[in-house]
């Protein structure tokens, strides 16, 4: 059946610094609801027809909202959705994990001990894996996931977070649907507390890690060697703004290097001109130094709480997205050729919920997405 609409209107011309380019996206707005305080949104064709579709984790039902897309902006909920997802699901990976073809779900469970592992039957359904929900032993409990091939068993893999001893966890996939622990423990900065994220940093085809780290205002690089193994890249960790909390991962320069767009923890951040998004360019080696650029300031932005990358405006230059929680906006800051950025800042629907960046309805322009928990909605703003 058609979702519920809960909001629908032709509005949102972007405020902020002027756009001398003409080229700042306007949008439509559509809010659809979901279940109980929605929090964090990922997007994945998880039932097999090439469109995008929206995963949804609702913290305070405890569900995960199945919404599938027709390509064309309109989203339907899945059979038997929303799938229960256990207490407080904080984040979601998604990936194959019992070799199937269907895309699977891997949810931390935040203020517990569990990682999660949900089973796609490639038509929008999922049940749980083997042994699921999995207690991992991070300290005090995991707040993020990754997915890749971290060792050489064939199998995709999962790290989290165990910030309360300063390391990340590695917990092998059993290639059903299970991982078997205990997992494996490496040391990274202080308190890397919210997301964990993985890209090959180095080119060697193996997959690495990167950890935002609260207390020591860095990031940790973990290369992997595609055995189950870790070692800081040279350098590491790298200076990464104040108080790091959440990070993107994006080629900002076209380089062909992975590069990294970082956000503070906005209730952490004492001095106002510290709230800015730090962009680290990577060398393609593991290394990462400050992108030379006008401060990318969060001004006007209060309450910092997601970020994301796309091409709103199909210029070909990345942009980076930051949901501003307390304010009830986004700021956009759109690339452009010169490296530099040009900020806007979008009302939105909002609040303490993650924002996603997805071309939605196939016009080549990236859309956001955000989750308003206040509501139980998620408002996609489609890019005119």
């Amino acid at each position: 059946m058609r979702l519920p609409v809960a909001a629908a209107a032709s509005i949102l011309i972007t405020v902020g610094l002027a756009d001398p380019t003409g080229q700042a996206p306007r949008f439509i707005e559509v809010s659809i609801l979901t279940g109980n305080g929605p929090r964090f949104i990922a997007v994945a064709d998880v039932n097999h027809d090439g469109d995008p579709d929206l995963l949804v984790a609702n913290d305070r039902s405890e569900t995960i909202s199945v919404l599938l897309g027709d390509g064309r902006g309109h989203f339907q909920s899945a059979s038997g959705a929303p799938v229960p997802a256990g207490h407080l699901p904080n984040d979601i990976a998604v990936a194959d994990m019992n070799h199937d073809g269907n895309p699977d779900l891997v949810i931390a469970n935040h203020q517990s001990p569990y990682v999660r592992i949900l089973l796609g039957d490639g038509k929008g359904g999922f049940h749980p894996g083997p042994g699921s929900p999995i207690d991992v032993h991070s300290n005090p409990h995991p707040h993020g996931v990754a997915v890749d091939a971290f060792t050489a068993n064939g199998n995709l893999d999962v790290v989290t977070d165990s910030w309360g001893n300063n390391q990340i966890e590695l917990l092998q996939g059993d290639g059903k649907g299970g991982l078997i622990t205990p997992g494996r423990f490496f040391s990274v900065g202080h308190r890397p507390y919210e997301r964990l994220r993985s890209a090959d940093f180095n080119k060697d085809g193996h997959p690495d890690v990167v950890t935002t780290n609260l207390d020591d205002d860095t990031v940790t690089i973990l290369l992997g060697d595609g055995k189950g193994g870790f070692q800081q890249a040279q350098g590491s960790p790298f200076p990464a703004g104040a108080k790091p909390w959440q990070v993107a991962i994006d080629d900002f320069n076209r380089d062909g290097n992975a590069d990294l767009a970082i956000i503070p923890y906005a209730r952490d951040v004492a001095n106002p001109s510290q709230g800015v998004v730090t962009v680290l360019l990577g060398n393609g080696k593991g290394q990462f130094s400050a992108l030379q650029t006008k401060s990318l300031s969060l001004e006007g932005c209060s309450g910092s709480n997601s970020i994301a990358t796309g091409d709103l405006n199909a210029d070909g230059y990345r942009d980076i997205v930051v949901s501003c929680a307390e304010s009830r906006n986004a700021a956009i800051f759109l690339g452009s050729a010169n490296g530099e950025f040009r900020r806007i800042l979008q009302p939105t629907a909002g609040g303490w919920g993650s924002i996603a960046v997805a071309d939605l309805n196939a016009d080549g322009r990236d859309d956001l997405i955000t989750a308003n928990p206040d509501s139980g909605t998620i408002t996609i703003y489609f890019s005119q």
